[in-house]
């Protein structure tokens, strides 16, 4: 679980970009889910999570994991599958906003539900 993390977008219609730490993964694909518990912002602001992946001897950032990218704008959860994965995974969050003034958002990644190829 990724708990309760406050990302603020940059002022006028900036995006902020950050990513988790490295965690090993424990089965082929995973279903991912993220909770929006609250945030600031009217139109036009959105959360974004794409997983990355790589194995323990590459450099790097790794690679973007197929099964696309789950995203909120508004409060709530939603659930994306994602894998197959190589050894290692890590999230990248992407917090945007079109306002003029900076939006923020409050939200948390639930336990990944793991498991593996048939």
């Amino acid at each position: 679980m990724f708990d309760a993390q406050l990302v603020h977008s940059e002022l006028n219609g900036g995006t902020v970009e950050l990513y988790s730490p490295w965690f090993p993964r424990a089965g082929d694909y995973a279903r991912a889910t993220i909770d929006v518990v609250e945030y600031e912002g009217s139109a036009g602001w959105y959360i974004e999570v794409v997983p990355y992946h790589k194995n323990a001897e590459d450099s790097g950032d790794g690679t973007a994991a197929s099964g696309s990218t789950v995203s909120r704008s508004t409060t709530g959860r939603t659930t994306q599958e994602w894998g197959p994965f190589k050894e290692l995974v890590r999230y990248k969050f992407r917090v945007a906003g079109t306002e003029q003034a900076a939006a923020w958002v409050l939200f948390r990644m639930l336990t990944l539900v793991w498991f593996d190829a048939a």
